[in-house]
């Protein structure tokens, strides 16, 4: 029989084999627990004398719970904090041209967002601009499409100084709030809820 002291020292060594066993599934995580509640109950046997040294001694034998664990297997790496990089990066993406840039070189040397974070925000970020650019280049610069291009009408009256040529509204809103989405969109991957795996339960 196991006295009250030495029933919490195997108690207090089963519940720190569940909390290290937290990653596992619910099942598996359960059958552990008895696994080694039975090997405990082996080791001891049925001797009435059972004192607190021979108990320590049993569990010591069985190593730390959470070594135990990570033997069969191991807990996932603890997800890399946000830190000034990502701060600094969603600032900047948020910033025209130069900002960008310089968001783009932060998003790509930060170790907090996955390679699939990066190229989805970078592709927000960057693939509008393309578009842009390719619109704008058929245009031509006096805002209409390029004599000899599809769609293209006669541009006769029309001179390369006119102010057709001046950015509008719409290339205007491209340029001041282009980096949002990307900016939206890595901010919202650095939720720690997003970041971490759940316990499969």
């Amino acid at each position: 029989m196991i006295s009250v002291p030495t029933d919490r020292l195997v108690d207090d060594y089963l519940r720190r084999l569940e909390h290290a066993a937290g990653h596992l599934p619910r099942p598996r995580r359960a059958e552990l627990v008895t696994e080694i509640r039975e090997h405990i109950d082996s080791a001891l046997g049925d001797r009435a004398d059972v004192g607190e040294a021979t108990v320590r001694n049993v569990l010591e034998r069985l190593g730390p719970p959470e070594e135990i664990v990570a033997a069969i297997e191991p807990p996932p790496p603890e997800p890399t904090r946000a830190g000034a990089v990502e701060v600094v990066a969603l600032i900047a993406l948020l910033l025209p041209l130069l900002g960008w840039l310089l968001g783009a070189v932060l998003v790509l040397v930060s170790r907090a967002w996955s390679t699939r974070d990066k190229v989805i925000g970078l592709t927000l970020l960057f693939l509008p601009v393309v578009v842009f650019a390719l619109a704008f280049s058929l245009r031509g610069p006096s805002g209409i499409p390029e004599q000899g291009s599809p769609g293209a009408e006669p541009s006769a009256g029309i001179t390369e100084g006119s102010p057709g040529g001046v950015i509008g509204p719409v290339e205007l809103l491209v340029i001041v709030a282009n980096g949002v989405p990307s900016a939206l969109y890595l901010g919202w991957r650095l939720r720690p809820d997003r970041r971490t795996s759940p316990a499969r339960r």
